[in-house]
């Protein structure tokens, strides 16, 4: 069996130099851990996954390596996050992709896949080989229900 048997084709996506907002909102209205962002030609530039979106909502020094434990002077109040939020809002979402992903063909067998998907802890993107376009994703789900059918 191989990835273009198990695959969501066609998946959601954002264009690279779409707002982050477009973003963040395929990732709440869907709950999705992550989307793809492609060109304009359908080619992985990379995935906005949830934690880019968390570490918006934090100070840069509590992200750093050796980042400060507490960090007294930062309120938990929701309209000071909603505001670092909001400030990034309007900048292309290509600025907060992660680039550093594992990807799949359609032709990848199966086991690989399944690996990918245990060594990555997200969806995979699927690419098509000869063109480098985006073609399906293949999450959890997609392994879970093919498993059950």
């Amino acid at each position: 069996m191989t990835c273009a048997e198990i695959m969501t084709p066609d998946p959601i996506t954002v264009l690279e130099n779409e707002p982050l907002e477009n973003a963040v909102a395929i990732l709440r209205d869907n709950r999705y851990r992550s989307v793809p962002v492609v060109d304009s030609q359908g080619k992985m530039v990379g995935q906005f996954e949830i934690h880019a979106l968390l570490r918006l909502l934090v100070p840069k020094v509590a992200t750093m390596r050796f980042g400060i434990p507490r960090l007294p002077f930062v309120t938990d109040d929701t309209d000071d996050l909603k505001r670092r939020l909001s400030d990034q809002y309007t900048k292309p979402v290509k600025r907060f992709v992660e680039t550093e992903y594992i990807i799949v063909h359609p032709d990848t067998p199966l086991t690989r896949v399944v690996l990918g998907l245990y060594h990555y802890h997200d969806n995979l993107p699927v690419v098509d080989s000869e063109s480098g376009r985006l073609v399906g994703i293949v999450s959890y789900w997609d392994i879970v229900e093919r498993l059950l059918d």
